[in-house]
């Protein structure tokens, strides 16, 4: 009997232990890693449209951000911050939450921008003949526009999409692919797809390049 008692006695203070720990500090979750300021596009001290956006990326994810002006969308490490802005001078106040910071962006802010973006160059040219297909797959293509844009542009062959990846980086939208997507001698490949600025402008792409044929 002395024993079963001992035993029991064993197993109680196992189970209370066990309790102990689960309703103890287990039970925290970790504090979030303190963010930082990283960049702002468009970058502060320049014009920015009435009807334009800023995009504001940090080193961690920023928790609840608020700011003085405008309005705030967004998740991660990056947050979008939409007008309309009043012309004139702006110093943008952006407060977080992680990390308690703040930072301040400031703008000159102008007339509404009702102007759609415009392409300014790309690799391979409009129009080019004769493309090195085994080049382009290697180095990618690039296209450059007026303004930074987002949106996607897919490679097309007839009515097929290539299935490349398209990123968007500021002003340029790049397009790259994988392996068992190697583009084909003499074939016409065109690059399409809707781009959008800031001031949510869109514009629909077409550009065309012809492969060289096989040697």
């Amino acid at each position: 009997m002395k024993l079963f008692f001992r035993t029991l006695a064993i197993i109680m203070a196992a189970l209370f232990a066990v309790y102990m720990v689960g309703c103890g500090d287990g039970d925290d979750e970790p504090e979030p890693e303190a963010a930082a300021f990283v960049s702002a596009t468009p970058a502060s001290g320049g014009d920015l449209a009435a009807n334009g956006s800023i995009s504001v990326s940090f080193d961690n994810n920023p928790g609840d951000v608020t700011v003085s002006a405008g309005t705030v969308a967004g998740s991660g490490k990056s947050r979008n911050i939409t007008g309309p802005f009043t012309p004139g001078a702006l110093a943008l106040n952006i407060t977080w939450t992680n990390g308690d910071g703040s930072h301040t962006l400031n703008y000159t802010v102008v007339a509404a921008d009702e102007a759609a973006p415009e392409v300014t160059g790309s690799n391979p040219k409009d129009g080019a003949e004769g493309v090195d297909p085994a080049k382009v797959f290697e180095d990618g293509i690039e296209v450059t526009f007026n303004e930074p844009v987002t949106g996607d542009l897919m490679l097309m062959d007839g009515d097929d999409d290539v299935g490349w990846t398209s990123k968007a980086d500021g002003n340029k939208i790049m397009l790259s692919g994988n392996a068992g997507q190697e583009l084909s001698n003499e074939t016409e490949y065109e690059i399409a797809g809707t781009v959008k600025d800031g001031a949510g402008n869109e514009a629909e792409i077409s550009l065309t390049f012809v492969t060289k044929a096989k040697e």
